[in-house]
């Protein structure tokens, strides 16, 4: 026989894939297929839910069963007690600087508008020595400047660029050097403080009469900021209308009470502070949570349409809303389109606590004789 016969007569073998095609190939197939089905159960399952979330501000648990909470808890955020002590009341002030002088730390800064900021070594008053007092915290202003004072307590002795701001306390320079050594390290006056005689007389022609002081001890639940530019008060306050204003402020802040009354923002005039201060409080007296307005504001997630809806009870007023909103950055509202009340009730006896200075007036040691 030729080639070609014998070709023919014998059994033309097939591959393997021809005589089993659904062995192998479906072995590949399969987790494709199972893949597949799994993203469109998925698909499905979310679909068939309404999508809600809910942002609660307030901590009540408002939310149906199957609802999906919202990640960010904002009662959470801002009843924790970090952010709690974190909290301070601010006053504001036009002015172009303020001076804070940290007595633990020896050392006077000076805070300027344009974001400089300016440190000076200080000595203080030395606590429990004869004739001296210890220099105190509070809320000041300097109320009186005098190149050259004579002290009518000690000997007629001469302080240079004299600023007080705590009664008869103030900065100041003395002649001679000898004193510098003490600067910055520890207390060494009989309560004033004093500075270098070339940084006091640069201060000195920086400062004006109501210059703001804050005095404390690295613990004042009270600061101050520069108010912004082109902010007025809503009104003219009186001189009892500013404590009553710190007094609400100071008394939201350490009652628990920051977010359902919410602090007043207003320029404070410093000619108006006593002599004997404002008080600053501690930040020990900060409780650790805040309390919260029975608010639940919702964000609902629709296929076509994206709305706010606020459920707000009738208790809380709508200006506590406002308010509580733009702190969280929820509300778009400017606030100058929901002024402030221009005055607030507040108790005599809450004005006494949160406003005056419990340190009270200084002694007075007369003149050697």
């Amino acid at each position: 026989m030729d080639s070609e016969s014998l070709n023919t007569d014998k059994e033309i073998e097939t591959p393997y894939f021809s005589d089993h095609p659904d062995k192998t190939g479906w072995f590949y197939l399969l987790p494709i297929f199972m893949t597949l089905f799994f993203v469109l159960s998925l698909l499905q399952t979310s679909s068939a839910k309404e999508k809600n979330r809910y942002i609660s501000v307030s901590g009540n648990s408002n939310e149906e069963p199957g609802k999906k909470k919202h990640e960010i808890n904002f009662a959470a955020l801002l009843a924790n007690d970090q952010f709690s002590r974190n909290l301070r009341d601010t006053v504001y002030t036009d002015q172009d600087l303020w001076l804070e002088l940290r007595i633990d730390q020896q050392t006077l800064y000076v805070h300027y508008r344009d974001g400089r900021l300016v440190k000076y070594p200080v000595s203080t008053g030395i606590p429990g020595a004869s004739k001296s007092i210890e220099s105190r915290p509070g809320l000041f202003a300097i109320f009186i400047k005098e190149e050259v004072h004579l002290s009518t307590q000690f000997n007629n002795a001469r302080m240079n660029y004299y600023m007080p701001y705590n009664m008869g306390i103030g900065f100041h320079g003395l002649q001679g050097t000898g004193y510098y050594g003490n600067l910055g390290v520890r207390p060494s006056s009989h309560g004033c403080i004093r500075m270098r005689n070339d940084d006091v007389k640069k201060l000195f022609g920086q400062c004006s009469i109501g210059t703001l002081v804050l005095s404390h001890k690295g613990h004042s639940a009270r600061t101050v900021a520069f108010a912004p530019e082109g902010f007025i008060n809503e009104t003219e306050y009186a001189k009892g209308d500013y404590f009553k204003l710190m007094a609400y402020n100071l008394g939201s802040l350490l009652e628990g009470k920051y977010f359902i009354n919410p602090p007043k923002r207003f320029i404070i005039d410093g000619t108006i502070i006593p002599k004997s201060g404002i008080t600053v409080a501690s930040t020990e007296m900060i409780p650790e949570k805040q309390y919260l307005p029975s608010e639940i504001a919702e964000q609902k997630m629709l296929t076509d349409r994206f709305s706010v809806n606020l459920q707000v009870n009738n208790a809380v007023s709508k200006e506590t809303q406002t308010e509580l909103l733009a702190s969280v950055d929820i509300s778009g509202d400017d606030e100058t389109e929901n002024p402030f009340l221009s005055t607030i009730e507040v108790d005599p006896d809450k004005v006494k606590k949160y406003s005056y200075n419990p340190l009270g007036v200084l002694p007075y040691f007369g003149p050697k004789k």
